[in-house]
């Protein structure tokens, strides 16, 4: 039997025994954690999903967020924009803005669930994903289009949190500079261009933070803040003397196209949460709870912006100003507001810069740790969007720009796209472990447990009856594959949607910065 004895193979050692103190203290198991050194690693081809265990990268994070926590990031990404420029675009499209905005919010939320469903399909298909937690979206996009799209993906998103920090970063200017001109009744100003550097100056030092479930607090101290600026605005809004008779100019008549597709392009501007609700997925405790998240948040700001609307259409009518702000009378709470709103914006600039910063980041392979060269980047990436704020002349000079060419296709097309081309991969996959688990045995690729649980039930209502007209619904929606379809529709509005407002942006583009900026007049007026 010596032919079997393995070959240098050491006994067994014998229990010790010296007391617990006396032993050698045992290292505890080494946990995977992810790291930037295989952030630029490929996917696994689709063939060898099936093929490999499913192998899981930990962490210890107790610092993940909380479904309560990450309303209060979506409520505060939004920002005072719906508060301020919603009222002048109800009253300009009448009774059908309201059908508009509940409209545009409802895509807004459907696609929301849509990308969130995408990134749990794409654990499920491939884990190694979960090392591109620094750029999910761009991650999606690489797993199902390949790395072209995934590149086309990063540059809209760049571009569009780029975008969007800029009006942020002029109204807070702007707010300041109408305090410190109204407060001395004109007789001393100070100018916007200073006020702007000083906005940068403060939103600075809050940019170093890392991704959002570093800015717990930041988040609590901006929805305290957001709480102040609707009770003062709608004290402000109460008290201001009412202009003509209620809801004057507010007809029924349908707006013109023009005026529609700009309203599309600024309720998109607004209300995009894409860019950043990856990010908050990935942080989270439980990422199924994401889309919650948004649908909760979106229906708060939703809801109070549009009853600040009535009220202002009720107080003003079609006198009202495209800022809310230009009608309302100077007082102690007025420039409490504005000070406020500014301080608001800063956190607001500050969440929804993350998903940005991640991703340069990550190109640059930093650590997670805050370093000299995180900060260096994020304060030229900053300084940037402040010179580019010194240059526009209002902050809704690009609102049309951005939401229309540059939000539309995050929003309104590449969820879709995402959705249904990782549902399709995920179904091949499914069926590809199911023959590899029963070998040769025939399967049934027609089984529908859903019409079978059904049945019995439709038997047992009655035909005519709620019940039973509900489950015949549910039925035929089942049949028609109803999400799909929903997802080809939704993906026709956003390409025809941002097909028009590009093409409508291409002309009048020259005309948004026929006025220059103060900064801009400034200096070409001097000798």
């Amino acid at each position: 039997m010596f032919f079997f004895r393995r070959q240098n193979v050491k006994p067994a050692p014998r229990p010790s025994r010296a007391p617990s103190f006396a032993l050698p203290k045992r290292r505890p198991p080494v946990q995977l954690t992810p790291s930037h050194q295989h952030d630029q690693l490929p996917f696994l081809s689709r063939s060898r999903f099936s093929a490999l265990p499913h192998f899981r990268a930990y962490e210890e994070e107790p610092e993940n967020l909380s479904l309560f926590i990450a309303i209060l990031y979506v409520v505060d990404l939004f920002g005072i924009f719906p508060f301020v420029t919603l009222p002048a675009m109800l009253v300009q499209l009448g009774y059908f803005g309201v059908l508009l905005v509940l409209s545009i919010i409802f895509l807004q939320i459907y696609t929301s669930f849509l990308l969130s469903q995408c990134w749990t399909m794409a654990e499920h298909l491939d884990p190694s994903i979960l090392q591109k937690r620094n750029y999910p979206y761009a991650a999606l996009a690489e797993l199902a289009y390949g790395p072209y799209v995934s590149l086309l993906v990063s540059v809209l998103l760049d571009l569009s949190i780029f975008a969007m920090a800029v009006p942020s970063v002029v109204m807070a200017a702007e707010n300041l500079e109408a305090v410190v001109l109204r407060m001395s009744s004109g007789h001393y100003n100070f100018s916007y261009c200073y006020w702007a550097i000083i906005v940068g100056l403060i939103i600075c030092p809050l940019m170093w933070l890392g991704s959002p479930k570093h800015m717990r607090g930041l988040a609590i101290i901006a929805v305290c803040v957001m709480i102040l600026i609707v009770a003062l605005l709608w004290f402000c809004l109460f008290a201001a003397p009412a202009i003509g008779t209620p809801f004057e100019g507010i007809s029924l008549e349908l707006p013109g196209f023009l005026t529609v597709l700009n309203s599309y392009s600024i309720l998109a501007f607004q209300f995009d949460i894409h860019p950043v609700l990856l990010t908050l997925q990935i942080d989270m405790k439980r990422k199924s709870q994401v889309s919650w998240a948004a649908t909760i948040g979106i229906a708060i700001t939703c809801s109070v912006a549009i009853f600040g609307s009535i009220i202002a259409a009720y107080k003003f009518g079609s006198m009202i100003a495209n800022n809310l702000l230009q009608s309302l009378p100077t007082s102690v709470p007025y420039y409490v507001m504005l000070i406020l709103m500014s301080l608001q914006l800063c956190f607001s600039v500050t969440v929804a810069s993350s998903a940005m910063f991640l991703q340069i980041e990550n190109y640059f392979k930093l650590p997670e740790s805050l370093t000299f060269k995180r900060m260096a980047i994020r304060s030229t990436v900053l300084a940037l969007e402040v010179l580019v704020a010194e240059f526009v002349p209002s902050f809704d000079a690009l609102m049309d720009v951005v939401g229309g060419t540059i939000t539309g296709p995050l929003v309104f097309i590449l969820p879709p796209l995402l959705y249904r081309r990782i549902r399709r991969m995920e179904r091949v996959h499914q069926r590809i472990a199911a023959e590899a688990s029963y070998g040769s045995l025939p399967l049934d690729l027609n089984y529908d447990p859903v019409e079978l649980e059904m049945e019995p039930l439709l038997v047992a209502a009655k035909p005519n009856s709620p019940r039973g007209c509900w489950l015949r619904l549910v039925r035929l929606l089942h049949r028609l594959d109803c999400d799909i379809s929903c997802t080809m529709g939704v993906l026709l509005f956003g390409i025809l949607a941002t097909f028009l407002s590009t093409y409508l942006n291409l002309f009048s583009l020259p005309s948004l910065f026929t006025n220059n900026s103060p900064c801009l007049s400034n200096w070409t007026t001097k000798p």
